[in-house]
């Protein structure tokens, strides 16, 4: 293209944005509302940001724990009398002092501290356990004894 043409190009587009800009509102208003509809689609979809996917092993991931506020159950035993049968039924549910010694087998040098009642998930499986934190020298962590069958529950 040489230069009388270029000049040529210049001078129609002037000319059309002079008479773009002499036409009705009616035009200008779609065309700026053509605009805002083609960026709210660019943002809608957004193809120009990289998404990454997170994924990951259960096994890695942390169950939440949150204390639930409870009072501490009757541990005692219930009596039961039928006209077949009189005989004690033993409550199953743990106490803390139970949970701290559940705790601490298997746990050689540790201290168990008061226990808390909580849930965990597991597998997609919400038990309620005591929660006794343990401690020997500068190392702590916690486990998860199940109130019901005072098995440790693997988080």
């Amino acid at each position: 293209m040489d230069l009388k043409g270029l000049e040529y190009y210049f001078r129609n587009l002037i000319n059309y944005l002079k008479d773009f800009w002499n036409d009705g509102w009616e035009k200008k208003a779609l065309i700026v509302m053509g605009v805002v509809v083609f960026i709210i689609l660019v943002y809608a979809y957004n193809p120009f940001y990289a998404r990454t996917n997170i994924t990951g092993n259960v096994d890695s991931q942390i169950a939440p724990v949150s204390p639930v506020p409870v009072t501490t159950p009757n541990t005692g035993t219930v009596s039961s009398n039928n006209s077949t049968n009189s005989s004690d039924n033993v409550n199953y549910l743990i106490s803390e002092e139970q949970a701290k010694k559940i705790a601490l087998q298997g746990n050689s040098g540790f201290r168990a501290g008061q226990p808390i009642q909580g849930t965990v998930v597991v597998n997609q499986t919400t038990t309620v356990v005591w929660i006794v934190p343990i401690t020997k020298a500068s190392q702590s962590k916690n486990v998860y004894v199940d109130v019901n069958t005072g098995k440790i529950v693997e988080v």
